[in-house]
């Protein structure tokens, strides 16, 4: 059904191929893994397969259904879903989104109905059709990302870390669902750096690096079947020296969204300085919600709320102090070198340009991102991109940090790196540092405390190092 020969691509002015040399073929009702660490070069591929390179140097071979794929020609037949799901929803309800591909294939309304009805169905969001696409957590958009493309029907579904924003039950119900394609005759292909959620799913594993493709397997890679590696030390640095102070103080918290109704209800929270905390819960249950209205991004409605002696805080206000974040680190670049996205607060803090210079020399050598200061930071990898959000946001020494999501896009080893990073800010800055996810972290020891959230509140909290 889908041939790759020796499929090579060059981005424009880099002088390092992409891709080189990839061959690889799916058959209808085949599941093929393509394994790597990030920026591999596995987004890139699927691009290339689904003819969305416009730009750039590419050389070889994609044939689908005996069909040439070209940058002119992108074969309805293929559907792609994006590691990024924001990339690729456009319209601004749920509804709308899902008919927006059969729309344009000119379908009758019927049968555009129908597809919607199927395509949600398939994700769970049926009873979400006319929800603001804009309300929804990461994971409702990876799975409203996923519907976009099954209303399509495409023969092949080509999968960019699909469970890189989907909590357990999340990635449960993916996996119930591309079983049932696989049942229906199509070819499916993810790239993926954690496997373990596909194993009953994949037919054969191809193992890439730098480019290119190393190896094929039928049996699953050990190296890529779980989010952490055994073994390894992370550590968490020194203890928050005694006695310590709260730098956030909420009692009785209750935030909401205008047509979402209340996000947060009845809230409370302390951090303390130099705590390592680890706020767990599913998609939806209100982790962003919470994190923005602790750095003043949100308004709560109802309850106290006192951040580093403000209460109340309104943005802009603890610039320098509080630092967020975001899940998609897209969000918060915009500068054109790394090195001005980095300096980009410190310049707003009017700090002086030789202290400027060693405070992002600093940050970037703390997440190891020293090699890209001079280049354009919406061309990383998401890896990349991480690093360097996480560079912008503690280069100012901030109290208090907070991380949504972190671990999106980042493959086991890069995951830990990001644990050590942070253990070095609260050891080096005695920085507060709140992580926000859907799963459980890396190195389970690495947090002070680990505070569980469902439907708003902080149901229960653990305090590992009593």
């Amino acid at each position: 059904m889908l041939h790759v020969d020796n499929l090579s691509y060059a981005y424009p002015a880099q002088e390092a191929p992409a891709l080189a040399g990839i061959s690889l073929h799916v058959h209808p009702g085949e599941c093929v893994c393509i394994a790597g660490h990030s920026g591999c070069g596995k987004s890139t591929l699927l691009l290339a397969i689904k003819g969305l390179l416009q730009d750039g140097t590419i050389t070889g071979n994609i044939r689908y259904g005996g069909t040439t794929v070209t940058k002119e020609i992108s074969l309805a037949g293929l559907g792609l879903v994006f590691q990024n799901p924001e990339s690729q929803l456009l319209c601004a309800t749920v509804y709308d989104e899902v008919a927006f591909g059969p729309e344009n294939l000119c379908l009758p309304p019927p049968e555009i109905n129908r597809r919607i009805v199927e395509a949600l169905t398939a994700v769970g969001l049926l009873d979400f059709g006319n929800r603001n696409v804009e309300r929804f957590s990461a994971g409702q958009k990876q799975r409203l990302s996923i519907a976009s493309v099954l209303s399509m029907h495409p023969d092949v579904i080509l999968l960019d870390e699909p469970t890189s924003q989907l909590d357990r039950k999340g990635k449960q119900d993916l996996c119930a669902v591309l079983r049932r394609l696989k049942d229906q005759g199509i070819a499916i292909i993810i790239a993926e750096h954690n496997i373990e959620p596909f194993l009953e799913l994949v037919d054969r594993y191809y193992l890439m690096d730098s480019g290119t493709i190393n190896d094929v397997l039928e049996s699953p890679p050990e190296e890529y079947r779980y989010g952490h590696r055994k073994g390894y030390e992370v550590g968490r640095g020194q203890e928050a020296t005694a006695p310590c102070d709260p730098v956030v103080s909420a009692e009785g918290l209750c935030v909401s969204y205008t047509g979402s109704g209340t996000i947060i209800r009845d809230l409370a929270l302390t951090i303390m300085d130099g705590e390592l905390v680890h706020i767990y819960g599913e998609n939806g249950c209100g982790k962003s919600t919470l994190l923005k209205a602790l750095t003043g991004a949100l308004q709560p409605d109802a309850g106290a709320l006192r951040v580093e002696e403000t209460n109340f805080p309104k943005a802009g206000r603890l610039l320098g102090i509080v630092a967020l974040l975001f899940q998609n680190p897209q969000r918060q670049l915009f500068e054109d070198t790394v090195y001005d996205e980095v300096a980009f607060t410190l310049k707003r803090l009017k700090l002086p340009q030789e202290e400027i210079d060693r405070r992002v020399k600093s940050a970037l050598a703390a997440c190891e991102a020293t090699h890209l200061t001079d280049r354009l930071p919406l061309t990383l990898s998401f890896g990349e991109q991480h690093r360097v959000a996480l560079a912008s946001v503690i280069a100012p020494d901030p109290k208090l940090l907070l991380l949504d999501e972190p671990f999106a896009g980042l493959d086991p080893a890069q995951r830990l790196r990001l644990l050590r990073i942070l253990s070095s800010l609260r050891a080096d800055r005695g920085t507060a540092v709140v992580i926000a996810s859907h799963d459980p972290l890396p190195d389970p020891d690495w947090a002070d405390r680990t505070l569980v959230m469902e439907n708003g509140r902080i149901v229960c909290g653990e305090d590992k190092h009593e």
